[in-house]
Protein backbone atom coordinates (compact mmCIF):
# COMPACT_ATOMS: atom_id res chain seq x y z
CA UNK A 1 0.00 0.00 0.00
CA UNK A 2 1.40 3.37 -0.78
CA UNK A 3 2.01 5.79 2.27
CA UNK A 4 -0.57 8.43 3.00
CA UNK A 5 0.31 12.31 3.89
CA UNK A 6 -2.21 13.12 7.28
CA UNK A 7 -2.10 16.48 7.09
CA UNK A 8 -5.62 16.73 9.88
CA UNK A 9 -5.40 14.73 12.88
CA UNK A 10 -7.25 11.36 12.40
CA UNK A 11 -9.71 12.10 14.87
CA UNK A 12 -11.18 15.32 13.50
CA UNK A 13 -11.05 13.26 10.26
CA UNK A 14 -13.07 10.20 11.65
CA UNK A 15 -15.35 12.69 13.20
CA UNK A 16 -15.79 14.76 9.67
CA UNK A 17 -16.46 11.10 7.71
CA UNK A 18 -18.96 9.91 10.92
CA UNK A 19 -21.81 12.98 9.64
CA UNK A 20 -20.37 13.00 6.05
CA UNK A 21 -21.88 9.15 5.74
CA UNK A 22 -24.70 10.30 8.23
CA UNK A 23 -25.23 12.87 5.41
CA UNK A 24 -25.33 10.88 1.95
CA UNK A 25 -27.34 8.53 4.06
CA UNK A 26 -29.98 11.15 4.74
CA UNK A 27 -29.81 12.54 1.26
CA UNK A 28 -30.11 9.23 -0.17
CA UNK A 29 -32.92 7.99 1.68
CA UNK A 30 -34.71 11.07 0.89
CA UNK A 31 -35.25 10.42 -2.53
CA UNK A 32 -35.48 6.80 -1.91
CA UNK A 33 -39.09 7.86 -0.03
CA UNK A 34 -40.05 9.94 -2.27
CA UNK A 35 -40.12 7.68 -5.30
CA UNK A 36 -43.70 7.01 -5.33
CA UNK A 37 -44.08 11.25 -5.31
CA UNK A 38 -42.34 11.01 -8.59
CA UNK A 39 -44.12 8.31 -9.92
CA UNK A 40 -46.95 10.79 -9.45
CA UNK A 41 -45.24 13.50 -10.56
CA UNK A 42 -44.19 12.41 -14.11
CA UNK A 43 -47.24 9.81 -14.39
CA UNK A 44 -44.29 6.87 -14.38
CA UNK A 45 -44.61 3.52 -14.49
CA UNK A 46 -42.81 0.90 -12.41
CA UNK A 47 -40.26 0.62 -15.76
CA UNK A 48 -40.27 4.05 -16.40
CA UNK A 49 -38.78 4.58 -13.01
CA UNK A 50 -36.25 1.89 -13.12
CA UNK A 51 -34.82 3.96 -16.09
CA UNK A 52 -34.49 6.71 -13.44
CA UNK A 53 -31.97 4.43 -11.34
CA UNK A 54 -30.78 2.72 -14.68
CA UNK A 55 -29.14 6.21 -16.05
CA UNK A 56 -28.10 7.54 -13.04
CA UNK A 57 -26.08 4.05 -12.95
CA UNK A 58 -25.17 4.66 -16.63
CA UNK A 59 -23.62 8.31 -14.98
CA UNK A 60 -21.55 6.11 -12.83
CA UNK A 61 -20.16 3.94 -15.27
CA UNK A 62 -18.93 6.24 -17.50
CA UNK A 63 -16.89 7.84 -14.93
CA UNK A 64 -15.32 4.80 -12.91
CA UNK A 65 -12.85 4.45 -15.56
CA UNK A 66 -11.21 7.60 -15.22
CA UNK A 67 -11.33 7.76 -11.62
CA UNK A 68 -8.04 5.95 -11.14
CA UNK A 69 -6.44 9.17 -12.93
CA UNK A 70 -7.90 11.90 -11.34
CA UNK A 71 -7.58 10.38 -7.67
CA UNK A 72 -3.86 9.76 -8.59
CA UNK A 73 -3.60 13.59 -9.55
CA UNK A 74 -5.96 15.06 -7.61
CA UNK A 75 -6.31 12.83 -4.11
CA UNK A 76 -9.58 11.65 -2.56
CA UNK A 77 -10.12 15.24 -0.73
CA UNK A 78 -9.96 17.37 -3.83
CA UNK A 79 -12.45 14.74 -5.20
CA UNK A 80 -14.93 14.31 -2.59
CA UNK A 81 -15.95 18.28 -3.50
CA UNK A 82 -18.04 17.10 -6.29
CA UNK A 83 -20.23 16.39 -3.23
CA UNK A 84 -21.21 20.01 -3.19
CA UNK A 85 -22.34 19.33 -6.67
CA UNK A 86 -24.61 16.56 -5.97
CA UNK A 87 -26.28 17.57 -2.99
CA UNK A 88 -27.06 20.52 -5.12
CA UNK A 89 -28.67 19.11 -8.00
CA UNK A 90 -30.79 16.37 -5.94
CA UNK A 91 -34.05 18.97 -5.36
CA UNK A 92 -34.13 19.05 -9.19
CA UNK A 93 -34.87 15.97 -10.34
CA UNK A 94 -38.12 17.07 -9.05
CA UNK A 95 -38.93 19.26 -11.42
CA UNK A 96 -37.92 18.12 -14.92
CA UNK A 97 -39.44 19.56 -17.70
CA UNK A 98 -40.06 15.94 -19.05
CA UNK A 99 -38.93 12.81 -18.95
CA UNK A 100 -36.47 12.54 -20.91
CA UNK A 101 -34.62 15.70 -19.37
CA UNK A 102 -34.94 13.67 -16.32
CA UNK A 103 -32.97 10.36 -17.72
CA UNK A 104 -30.33 12.68 -19.14
CA UNK A 105 -29.92 14.88 -15.18
CA UNK A 106 -30.50 11.31 -13.88
CA UNK A 107 -27.07 10.42 -15.45
CA UNK A 108 -25.24 13.70 -14.60
CA UNK A 109 -26.60 13.54 -11.21
CA UNK A 110 -24.99 9.63 -11.21
CA UNK A 111 -21.60 10.77 -12.07
CA UNK A 112 -21.26 13.58 -9.39
CA UNK A 113 -22.47 10.62 -6.86
CA UNK A 114 -20.08 7.97 -7.81
CA UNK A 115 -17.16 10.27 -7.77
CA UNK A 116 -18.05 11.58 -4.05
CA UNK A 117 -19.02 8.17 -3.35
CA UNK A 118 -15.78 6.54 -4.14
CA UNK A 119 -13.39 9.59 -2.49
CA UNK A 120 -15.10 9.60 0.69
CA UNK A 121 -15.05 5.80 0.88
CA UNK A 122 -11.29 6.05 0.10
CA UNK A 123 -10.60 8.74 2.48
CA UNK A 124 -12.30 6.13 5.19
CA UNK A 125 -9.87 3.67 4.03
CA UNK A 126 -7.34 6.16 4.52
CA UNK A 127 -8.07 6.86 8.24
CA UNK A 128 -8.68 2.91 9.16
CA UNK A 129 -4.92 2.49 8.26
CA UNK A 130 -4.24 5.59 10.37
CA UNK A 131 -5.73 3.52 13.17
CA UNK A 132 -4.30 0.43 12.52
CA UNK A 133 -7.29 -1.54 13.12
CA UNK A 134 -10.98 -1.70 11.66
CA UNK A 135 -13.52 0.91 11.85
CA UNK A 136 -14.56 0.86 8.18
CA UNK A 137 -18.29 -1.08 9.40
CA UNK A 138 -18.73 1.84 12.08
CA UNK A 139 -18.87 4.93 9.17
CA UNK A 140 -21.33 2.60 7.32
CA UNK A 141 -23.62 2.25 10.08
CA UNK A 142 -23.84 6.18 10.47
CA UNK A 143 -24.94 5.70 6.12
CA UNK A 144 -28.11 3.79 7.40
CA UNK A 145 -28.42 5.77 10.62
CA UNK A 146 -28.79 8.97 8.06
CA UNK A 147 -30.98 6.53 5.80
CA UNK A 148 -33.05 5.69 8.69
CA UNK A 149 -33.66 9.67 9.64
CA UNK A 150 -33.88 10.07 5.88
CA UNK A 151 -37.11 7.32 5.58
CA UNK A 152 -38.28 8.87 9.01
CA UNK A 153 -38.51 12.60 7.80
CA UNK A 154 -39.96 11.41 4.62
CA UNK A 155 -42.87 10.04 6.63
CA UNK A 156 -43.14 13.34 8.22
CA UNK A 157 -42.80 15.69 5.22
CA UNK A 158 -45.31 13.62 3.62
CA UNK A 159 -47.29 13.57 6.52
CA UNK A 160 -47.34 17.50 6.50
CA UNK A 161 -48.60 17.64 2.81
CA UNK A 162 -44.76 19.17 2.10
CA UNK A 163 -43.97 18.71 -1.97
CA UNK A 164 -41.56 16.47 -2.97
CA UNK A 165 -39.02 19.71 -4.21
CA UNK A 166 -39.44 21.48 -1.08
CA UNK A 167 -39.10 18.46 1.13
CA UNK A 168 -35.47 17.54 -1.13
CA UNK A 169 -34.57 21.44 -1.00
CA UNK A 170 -34.79 21.30 2.28
CA UNK A 171 -32.24 18.03 3.27
CA UNK A 172 -30.19 19.71 0.46
CA UNK A 173 -30.03 23.12 2.10
CA UNK A 174 -28.96 21.18 5.27
CA UNK A 175 -26.53 18.48 3.98
CA UNK A 176 -24.62 21.41 2.20
CA UNK A 177 -24.48 23.51 5.16
CA UNK A 178 -23.07 20.98 7.22
CA UNK A 179 -20.28 18.75 4.67
CA UNK A 180 -18.75 22.57 3.89
CA UNK A 181 -17.99 22.94 7.66
CA UNK A 182 -16.80 19.26 8.05
CA UNK A 183 -15.03 18.70 4.53
CA UNK A 184 -12.08 20.80 5.87
CA UNK A 185 -10.95 17.75 8.46
CA UNK A 186 -10.99 14.98 5.76
CA UNK A 187 -7.25 13.67 5.39
CA UNK A 188 -5.62 14.21 2.42
CA UNK A 189 -3.14 11.55 0.72
CA UNK A 190 0.02 12.49 -1.21
CA UNK A 191 -0.61 10.42 -4.50
CA UNK A 192 2.43 8.24 -5.38
CA UNK A 193 4.93 9.80 -8.37
CA UNK A 194 3.74 6.91 -11.02
CA UNK A 195 0.09 8.02 -10.49
CA UNK A 196 0.59 11.70 -10.95
CA UNK A 197 3.39 11.60 -14.05
CA UNK A 198 1.89 8.41 -15.76
CA UNK A 199 -0.74 9.78 -17.49
CA UNK A 200 -4.63 8.73 -18.34
CA UNK A 201 -4.62 4.91 -17.94
CA UNK A 202 -8.10 2.82 -18.53
CA UNK A 203 -7.69 0.94 -14.82
CA UNK A 204 -9.57 -2.45 -14.74
CA UNK A 205 -9.32 -5.25 -11.48
CA UNK A 206 -7.42 -8.02 -12.26
CA UNK A 207 -6.73 -11.81 -10.12
CA UNK A 208 -7.94 -11.30 -6.97
CA UNK A 209 -9.64 -8.21 -7.31
CA UNK A 210 -11.05 -8.95 -9.84
CA UNK A 211 -13.49 -11.45 -7.96
CA UNK A 212 -14.00 -8.94 -5.70
CA UNK A 213 -15.84 -6.58 -7.70
CA UNK A 214 -17.85 -9.33 -9.30
CA UNK A 215 -18.53 -9.86 -5.34
CA UNK A 216 -19.54 -6.23 -5.21
CA UNK A 217 -21.10 -5.87 -8.80
CA UNK A 218 -23.50 -8.82 -7.23
CA UNK A 219 -23.85 -7.08 -3.63
CA UNK A 220 -24.32 -3.91 -5.13
CA UNK A 221 -27.30 -4.88 -6.97
CA UNK A 222 -29.20 -6.90 -3.88
CA UNK A 223 -28.52 -3.71 -1.23
CA UNK A 224 -29.81 -1.07 -4.03
CA UNK A 225 -32.65 -2.91 -4.96
CA UNK A 226 -33.86 -3.45 -1.86
CA UNK A 227 -32.66 0.21 -0.40
CA UNK A 228 -34.26 1.32 -3.93
CA UNK A 229 -37.79 -0.90 -4.44
CA UNK A 230 -38.50 -1.12 -0.22
CA UNK A 231 -41.08 1.90 -0.66
CA UNK A 232 -42.39 0.69 -3.96
CA UNK A 233 -42.95 -2.87 -2.63
CA UNK A 234 -44.09 -1.50 0.67
CA UNK A 235 -47.05 0.73 -1.14
CA UNK A 236 -48.07 -1.64 -4.19
CA UNK A 237 -47.65 -5.25 -2.54
CA UNK A 238 -48.50 -4.75 1.14
CA UNK A 239 -50.60 -1.87 0.40
CA UNK A 240 -49.78 0.91 2.80
CA UNK A 241 -50.37 4.34 2.04
CA UNK A 242 -48.01 6.64 0.55
CA UNK A 243 -46.78 8.47 3.22
CA UNK A 244 -46.50 5.00 5.63
CA UNK A 245 -44.67 3.39 2.79
CA UNK A 246 -40.93 4.36 3.81
CA UNK A 247 -41.86 2.80 7.22
CA UNK A 248 -40.54 -0.55 5.78
CA UNK A 249 -37.02 1.28 4.45
CA UNK A 250 -36.68 2.74 7.97
CA UNK A 251 -36.76 -0.33 9.37
CA UNK A 252 -34.22 -1.78 7.24
CA UNK A 253 -32.18 1.20 7.52
CA UNK A 254 -32.07 0.88 11.36
CA UNK A 255 -30.97 -2.47 11.01
CA UNK A 256 -28.54 -2.08 8.66
CA UNK A 257 -26.88 -0.06 11.01
CA UNK A 258 -27.69 -2.05 13.49
CA UNK A 259 -25.68 -4.68 11.80
CA UNK A 260 -22.60 -2.46 11.02
CA UNK A 261 -21.94 -0.86 14.61
CA UNK A 262 -21.05 -4.78 15.49
CA UNK A 263 -18.91 -4.95 12.05
CA UNK A 264 -16.15 -4.21 12.95
CA UNK A 265 -15.52 -6.52 16.02
CA UNK A 266 -17.28 -8.90 13.90
CA UNK A 267 -14.23 -8.25 11.39
CA UNK A 268 -11.88 -8.70 13.87
CA UNK A 269 -12.52 -12.33 15.10
CA UNK A 270 -13.43 -13.98 11.32
CA UNK A 271 -11.98 -13.58 7.97
CA UNK A 272 -13.62 -11.85 4.51
CA UNK A 273 -14.76 -14.28 3.35
CA UNK A 274 -16.43 -15.87 6.13
CA UNK A 275 -18.22 -13.13 7.09
CA UNK A 276 -19.68 -12.65 3.18
CA UNK A 277 -20.88 -16.24 3.24
CA UNK A 278 -22.59 -15.34 6.60
CA UNK A 279 -24.22 -12.27 5.27
CA UNK A 280 -25.35 -13.75 2.29
CA UNK A 281 -27.21 -16.77 4.05
CA UNK A 282 -28.47 -14.15 6.50
CA UNK A 283 -30.03 -11.73 3.27
CA UNK A 284 -31.40 -14.88 1.89
CA UNK A 285 -33.67 -15.99 4.74
CA UNK A 286 -34.73 -12.44 5.27
CA UNK A 287 -35.75 -11.76 1.35
CA UNK A 288 -37.41 -15.40 1.35
CA UNK A 289 -39.71 -14.07 4.54
CA UNK A 290 -39.85 -10.93 2.70
CA UNK A 291 -41.86 -12.47 -0.21
CA UNK A 292 -43.58 -16.06 1.26
CA UNK A 293 -46.49 -13.79 2.31
CA UNK A 294 -48.47 -10.08 2.31
CA UNK A 295 -48.75 -10.09 6.06
CA UNK A 296 -47.16 -6.95 6.92
CA UNK A 297 -45.32 -7.63 9.61
CA UNK A 298 -43.67 -10.57 7.81
CA UNK A 299 -42.84 -8.40 5.68
CA UNK A 300 -41.36 -5.98 8.07
CA UNK A 301 -39.53 -8.57 9.76
CA UNK A 302 -37.99 -9.97 6.27
CA UNK A 303 -36.87 -6.17 5.29
CA UNK A 304 -35.22 -6.32 8.78
CA UNK A 305 -33.57 -9.38 9.00
CA UNK A 306 -32.12 -8.32 5.28
CA UNK A 307 -31.07 -5.57 6.82
CA UNK A 308 -28.80 -7.57 9.51
CA UNK A 309 -27.51 -9.61 6.58
CA UNK A 310 -26.36 -6.89 4.59
CA UNK A 311 -24.91 -4.85 6.85
CA UNK A 312 -21.38 -6.05 6.77
CA UNK A 313 -21.10 -6.50 3.39
CA UNK A 314 -19.88 -3.13 1.62
CA UNK A 315 -17.62 -2.51 4.67
CA UNK A 316 -15.82 -5.89 3.94
CA UNK A 317 -15.54 -5.62 0.43
CA UNK A 318 -14.26 -2.35 0.53
CA UNK A 319 -11.80 -3.18 2.94
CA UNK A 320 -10.67 -5.95 1.00
CA UNK A 321 -10.71 -3.73 -2.17
CA UNK A 322 -8.46 -0.99 -0.70
CA UNK A 323 -6.32 -2.94 0.99
CA UNK A 324 -4.28 -4.77 -2.12
CA UNK A 325 -0.75 -3.86 -2.09
CA UNK A 326 -0.41 -3.07 -5.87
CA UNK A 327 -2.95 0.21 -5.64
CA UNK A 328 -3.89 3.30 -3.17
CA UNK A 329 -6.95 2.49 -1.40
CA UNK A 330 -9.00 5.07 -3.54
CA UNK A 331 -7.49 3.67 -6.72
CA UNK A 332 -8.55 -0.21 -5.50
CA UNK A 333 -12.08 0.88 -4.94
CA UNK A 334 -12.63 2.79 -7.98
CA UNK A 335 -11.19 -0.40 -10.31
CA UNK A 336 -13.64 -2.91 -8.04
CA UNK A 337 -16.66 -0.36 -8.65
CA UNK A 338 -15.73 0.03 -12.68
CA UNK A 339 -17.23 -3.69 -13.25
CA UNK A 340 -19.89 -3.01 -10.27
CA UNK A 341 -21.05 0.23 -11.59
CA UNK A 342 -20.94 -0.94 -15.04
CA UNK A 343 -23.04 -4.59 -14.39
CA UNK A 344 -25.29 -2.47 -11.36
CA UNK A 345 -26.75 -0.71 -14.58
CA UNK A 346 -29.23 -3.67 -14.89
CA UNK A 347 -30.19 -4.20 -11.46
CA UNK A 348 -32.65 -1.65 -10.91
CA UNK A 349 -33.74 -1.90 -14.48
CA UNK A 350 -34.28 -5.30 -14.22
CA UNK A 351 -36.59 -4.99 -11.21
CA UNK A 352 -38.80 -2.43 -12.68
CA UNK A 353 -39.15 -4.68 -15.87
CA UNK A 354 -39.91 -7.47 -13.61
CA UNK A 355 -42.06 -5.68 -11.94
CA UNK A 356 -44.03 -4.55 -14.89
CA UNK A 357 -44.53 -7.76 -16.54
CA UNK A 358 -45.31 -9.72 -13.36
CA UNK A 359 -45.02 -8.38 -9.76
CA UNK A 360 -42.50 -6.53 -7.66
CA UNK A 361 -42.95 -9.83 -5.65
CA UNK A 362 -40.86 -12.06 -9.02
CA UNK A 363 -38.97 -9.63 -9.13
CA UNK A 364 -37.75 -9.80 -5.28
CA UNK A 365 -36.74 -13.61 -6.28
CA UNK A 366 -34.63 -11.92 -9.01
CA UNK A 367 -32.59 -10.17 -6.07
CA UNK A 368 -32.56 -13.54 -4.16
CA UNK A 369 -30.60 -15.29 -7.17
CA UNK A 370 -27.95 -12.88 -7.00
CA UNK A 371 -27.62 -13.52 -3.29
CA UNK A 372 -27.57 -17.39 -3.97
CA UNK A 373 -24.93 -16.06 -6.82
CA UNK A 374 -22.77 -13.80 -4.72
CA UNK A 375 -22.65 -17.10 -1.88
CA UNK A 376 -20.90 -19.05 -5.06
CA UNK A 377 -18.76 -16.70 -5.71
CA UNK A 378 -17.20 -15.74 -2.03
CA UNK A 379 -17.02 -19.64 -1.91
CA UNK A 380 -14.85 -19.51 -4.75
CA UNK A 381 -12.50 -16.13 -3.26
CA UNK A 382 -12.24 -18.50 -0.21
CA UNK A 383 -10.64 -20.94 -1.57
CA UNK A 384 -8.69 -18.77 -3.05
CA UNK A 385 -7.39 -17.14 -0.34
CA UNK A 386 -6.86 -20.93 1.56
CA UNK A 387 -4.42 -21.78 -1.34
CA UNK A 388 -2.42 -18.18 -0.58
CA UNK A 389 -2.32 -18.68 2.65
CA UNK A 390 -0.90 -22.44 2.45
Amino acid sequence: MKAVSIVRTKHNARRALLVQYFLMGLVFSSLLSRHPGIIDIYGMSMAQLSLTMFFMSIGSALVMPFYGYLQGKYGCKRLSGMGYVYMSMMPFLAVMPNIIVLYVYCMLYGAMVAITDVSINGNSIIVEHAYKRPIIAMFHALFYVGMCAGASLGILFMSLGVSVFFHLLTISVCALGTFYYIRSFFLKETPSKDNRSGGFRFLLPKGILLLIAFIALFGRIVEGGVSDWSTVYMKSVIEFSENMAPAGLAIYSAFMAFGRFFGDSVRRRYSSPTILLGSCAITALGLIMLVSSLMPWLSIAGLLVSGLGLSCLVPVIYSMAGDQKEVTPAMGLAMVNTVSGTGFLFGPFVIGLIADASSMRVSFLYVLGLVIGMMILTSILRSKKKVEGA
